[in-house]
């Protein structure tokens, strides 16, 4: 018996262009929120797994056609949403993940509230990271959310504070700074999206 082996690609949905323009008194008298916060704003409510997953489908079906849809259907399913913060993780078959990667990258629209009545929104899927358990990608997401929260907080603060700030969420002893503020740096500075679990690829290899 040979066991299906898959891949699980973690993105984020991107909105570039917001449905609704402030005020003028309003853009005028408060401060605009940083950009990576407008493109990471939650989704639209009408936004759902179920509703993805028809448009990556979709998607497939458009770029490599009836070959592409049929050698990934099988496999193909959405694992983990969360509206609010606009991440999935698409279980993939491993053969195919990079077939399904490109559809994503051409993926840039996504269903109105009403099909057809309403305009299509505008997205971006930017592939966070490519795993070969989801144990992976569940970490990945934690990883990420620590960093925005430290992000967000250290946003307008001088570079000393926000390392007050980062060290006291990455070490509880606030006596001293840890080695770990400049690893996890130098960690979220990696460019490398692809992180295959080392133990799953030996299985895999010895099958």
């Amino acid at each position: 018996m040979v066991r299906i082996k898959h891949r699980y690609i973690l993105f984020d949905i991107l909105y570039p262009s917001t449905t609704t323009s402030p005020a003028p008194a309003q853009s005028s008298s408060s401060p605009q929120p940083p950009a990576y916060v407008l493109f990471s704003r939650p989704s639209p409510s009408h936004i759902s797994a179920q509703l993805l997953i028809s448009a990556i489908r979709s998607s497939i079906q458009s770029v490599f056609g009836d070959h592409g849809l049929s050698v990934t259907q099988p496999s193909l399913r959405i694992v983990y949403f969360s509206p609010g913060t606009s991440t999935v993780i698409l279980r993939v078959p491993r053969a195919h993940y990079s077939l399904v990667w490109a559809s994503l990258t051409f993926m840039d629209t996504l269903p109105g509230p009403q099909r057809g009545a309403a305009p299509p929104v505008r997205c971006v899927a930017r592939v966070v990271r490519v795993s070969g358990t989801i144990r992976k990608s569940e970490e990945e997401v934690l990883r990420r959310a620590r960093r925005d929260i430290v992000r967000a907080k250290l946003e307008g603060r001088q570079d000393e504070d926000g390392d007050v700030v980062l060290e006291g969420l990455l070490d509880q002893n606030n006596g001293k700074r840890p080695v770990q503020l400049a690893s996890l740096r130098a960690q979220e500075e990696e460019e490398g999206v692809i992180d295959f679990d080392y133990e799953q690829d030996m299985e895999d290899s010895s099958d």
